[in-house]
C-alpha cells in the first residue's frame, strides 16, 4: 500500500514539516513506498494571492537530505494510506484510508473537522484528546539537528527566547529588556551562534525542541510555565524535556545538573522514532488492508 503524506514545505524551523518529511523518508528507509502531498494553505488567501499563485506558482520545498518523492495528483489511489495533520479539513484527497496525524491539540489554534473512520495517531500525549481518539498510538519523528553544539565560550551572557506558540502568556522582564534576542524565524545557524553567546534561554512555546537545543549548547533553558501545574505533570507529557530543560525558573538547578544528558537521551529518542514508524506500517496496515479485503 503506498503512503502519501500530507505536508508543509520543508522548513528548517518548523518541527510539524520537519516531523511531516522525515516520516515520508523513514517509510522509505524501511521500504514503504511513500510520497509527500502539497497540503492547501491553512489560511484562507487573498484573491491577489491566489492569482499571484497562478501566475508565479511557487516551488514545493523538500530537503535534499531526504528521500520524500513528492505525489502531484488530485485524488489518492484506492489502496493509498493518506496522512493528514489535524489543520487539513475533511479529506481533500477523497482517500479511502485516513490516517489522522495529531502534531498540536485540535482545536487549540485551528478549526478541525475528522470523518468518521479515520485512523488516529499523536506526536505526545500532551496532543492528543482520548474522548475524540479513543485513545492514539504514539507517531513521533525526531531526528536531532546535530548543529547544535557547546563552543564552552568563557563570556557568555545575556537572554534569548522565543514564543512561537506561546503568544498568549505574559511577557516576562528578562525577555523585554532592549539586548534580549527573539530566535523567532532564524535559522538553526543563526540561533546555535546566539546559543553559545547567551548563558539563558527562555521558551514560551513549552513543545519546542530549541529548549534541548539550548540546553545542549550549554545555556540554562527555561520553560514559562501556564498549561501544566507543575515540572512533574509537564514531563509526563513531554518526555524528552526531562533532563537539560526547567519548567519555570525554580528548577534551574536540576536542568543544570542534568543537561549533559541531552544528547543520549535525543539520540535515543530518533531510535525509538524508527520503532515508532514500525509501529504505524504494522498498525495502518493490519487495519486498511482488512477494510481493503473486505471491500
Amino acid at each position: 500500500m503506498k503512503y502519501i503524506v500530507s505536508a508543509a514545505p520543508y522548513n528548517e524551523n518548523n518541527g510539524g514539516a520537519i516531523f511531516q518529511h522525515v516520516l515520508v523518508d523513514t517509510l522509505n528507509r524501511l521500504g514503504e513506498d511513500a510520497y509527500v502531498w502539497p497540503q492547501p494553505p491553512i489560511y484562507k488567501k487573498s484573491r491577489r494571492e491566489r492569482l499571484m499563485k497562478l501566475i508565479k506558482p511557487e516551488p514545493f520545498v523538500t530537503s535534499p537530505e531526504l528521500n520524500t518523492p513528492v505525489f502531484n495528483g488530485k485524488r489518492a489511489p484506492d489502496d493509498a494510506i493518506v496522512v493528514y495533520p489535524e489543520i487539513i479539513l475533511g479529506n481533500p484527497l477523497n482517500a479511502r484510508n485516513v490516517v489522522r496525524w495529531i502534531l498540536y491539540k485540535p482545536g487549540a489554534i485551528h478549526a478541525y473537522e475528522f470523518g468518521e473512520d479515520e485512523m488516529f495517531f499523536h506526536c505526545g500525549e500532551m496532543f492528543d484528546i482520548p474522548e475524540l481518539t479513543g485513545g492514539a498510538p504514539e507517531l513521533v519523528m525526531w531526528r536531532r539537528n546535530r548543529i547544535y553544539r557547546n563552543e564552552n565560550r568563557p563570556d557568555r551572557k545575556g537572554v534569548a527566547y522565543i514564543v512561537r506558540k506561546g503568544f498568549e502568556k505574559e511577557r516576562l522582564p528578562q525577555t523585554e529588556t532592549p539586548d534580549a534576542i527573539r530566535i523567532d524565524g532564524m535559522s538553526h545557524a543563526e540561533i546555535n551562534e546566539i546559543f553559545n553567546q547567551v548563558d539563558t534561554f527562555i521558551s514560551y512555546d513549552e513543545a519546542t525542541m530549541y529548549s534541548q537545543f539550548a540546553a545542549i549548547c550549554g545555556c540554562d533553558s527555561i520553560i514559562v510555565p501556564g498549561w501544566f501545574p507543575d515540572q512533574e505533570t509537564w514531563i509526563a507529557s513531554h518526555p524528552l524535556a526531562a533532563n537539560g530543560v526547567a519548567y519555570g525558573f525554580e528548577n534551574i538547578e536540576h536542568a543544570r545538573a542534568t543537561r549533559h544528558k541531552v544528547i543520549d537521551m535525543m539520540d535515543e529518542k530518533e531510535r525509538e522514532s524508527e520503532e515508532s514508524a514500525k509501529n504505524f506500517i504494522r498498525l495502518t496496515k493490519e487495519r486498511f488492508a482488512k477494510a481493503s479485503d473486505a471491500a
